[in-house]
């Protein structure tokens, strides 16, 4: 069983994960997909501050052209989902590393949205993953 499928079949609960695993964005997709999850890559290597954060953000996961472009409107983004696909959700963050050492305000605002987005959608019975792929991130669980 890979890594991502852990996550897929229930074995381990939504949450923001280390996840160490060299898999391909295009694979990990397709197996999200396969199992009705939505797969958002988040591509950090360019991410510095709380504006790129946002922008990245915003452009990964498709957000209607009606975001705010804050932290406020990224709750109301990651609590709404209403613009994507039915299922799961995964979001999968490249590189994290920049950002949590040139912001590291900003990067504890991030996950602490993250894991509001979790608590919000395990309420509804929907998993929501924060998979962060890099090095440095010893204090998240690995999956």
């Amino acid at each position: 069983m890979s890594k991502l499928q852990r996550a897929l079949r229930g074995t381990q609960p939504p949450g923001i994960y280390h996840f160490a695993s060299g898999a391909s964005v295009k694979f990990l997709k397709t197996e999200a997909n396969r199992a009705g999850f939505n797969l958002y890559y988040l591509d950090g290597s360019k991410i510095r501050d709380k504006k790129s954060f946002l922008e990245k953000i915003a452009a990964a996961m498709s957000f209607p052209a009606y975001f705010g472009k804050n932290w406020d409107a990224l709750n109301d983004m990651l609590a709404d989902m209403s613009w994507a696909q039915p299922g799961g959700l995964i979001i999968l963050w490249q590189s994290p590393e920049r950002f949590r050492r040139d912001a590291p305000e900003d990067w504890e605002v991030a996950l602490e949205l993250f894991r509001t987005a979790v608590e919000f959608w395990s309420g509804a019975n929907v998993p929501y993953y924060v998979l962060l792929r890099g090095r440095g991130l010893d204090e998240f669980p690995v999956l």
